[in-house]
């Protein structure tokens, strides 16, 4: 049976504190970002359509209402898909993975763990894998 490689040469709190940090960090931006925005969400479609049919200023008006709840919901897709990974990044933490490349094995460089601490690749495995 195939041992998981560990890593002994990085301070795994360290990296918990970073992890942990930023997942905060991101739930406060979504949180005042929600409270912002409620309205755009709320608002429903057929009065945004039915603004549509009146003046140039309203047309504006209603043109940007749309492109804000647009750049809102793409926003938080982001936001949701990092928090995937920094939740993976935690799980790995715990099984004692974290730090190793999920595609080569091989350890990730300490700078790129304090750059990106939920990165689950090194540089080259994740320009391979085109992300």
């Amino acid at each position: 049976m195939a041992t998981t490689p560990r890593r002994t040469d990085i301070d795994f709190e360290e990296f918990r504190a970073l992890l942990l940090a930023e997942r905060a960090r991101i739930l406060r931006t979504r949180d005042h970002q929600r409270e912002i925005s409620e309205e755009l969400h709320y608002r429903p479609a057929l009065e945004i359509t039915d603004s549509l049919n009146t003046d140039s200023e309203e047309m504006a008006e209603t043109s940007n209402l749309i492109f804000e709840h647009d750049r809102q919901e793409a926003l938080d897709a982001n936001e949701t898909h990092l928090l995937q990974q920094i939740d993976a990044a935690l799980a790995r933490l715990e099984d004692g993975t974290y730090g190793i490349c999920v595609v080569t094995g091989e350890p990730i460089p300490v700078e790129r763990l304090r750059a990106l601490p939920w990165a689950s690749m090194t540089v080259e495995a994740a320009e391979r894998a085109g992300l």
